[in-house]
């Protein structure tokens, strides 16, 4: 029941920042919906792969700066890169829209998310927020 009032809130939060993101087309609330289960699926798994990879291919040097968040976003983005592929009713302008849509998501979901915890608090190692995560509720 978690999983699935997690996938509304953040089909709505998809939504929302596509509308706020220039370049980003979603067809239908459907098309959201299909969105958000992708995302709650492919970011815990390939995301993690890519943000590995990343981290090897550049010697852990953001990680060493503390700013290895960047890295995530930029594999966030490759796996909102690929959700495109696969969904018919979503389109991204390219990587830079694509990257505009990661970074709205990431805020709208740690507004939420605060919103929502439990006493209002946010732990640092769940910041930045990558929506669609339901292992973040």
């Amino acid at each position: 029941m978690h999983f699935l009032f997690s996938l509304l809130v953040n089909a709505v939060l998809v939504l929302m920042a596509a509308y706020i993101t220039p370049g980003i087309k979603i067809k239908s609330f459907g098309t959201a919906l299909w969105i958000s289960f992708l995302i709650a699926i492919l970011d815990p798994t390939l995301g993690w792969l890519l943000t590995g990879i990343l981290h090897l291919a550049t010697l852990g040097v953001f990680w060493l700066l503390g700013i290895g968040f960047i890295l995530r976003f930029i594999a966030y983005v490759i796996v909102i890169r690929i959700i495109e592929a696969l969904v018919s009713g979503f389109k991204t302008g390219g990587f830079g829209d694509a990257l505009a849509f990661a970074i709205v998501l990431a805020v709208l979901g740690t507004l939420v998310h605060h919103l929502m915890a439990p006493g209002g608090m946010v732990y640092p190692n769940e910041l930045p927020v990558v929506v669609l995560g339901s292992y973040y509720w």
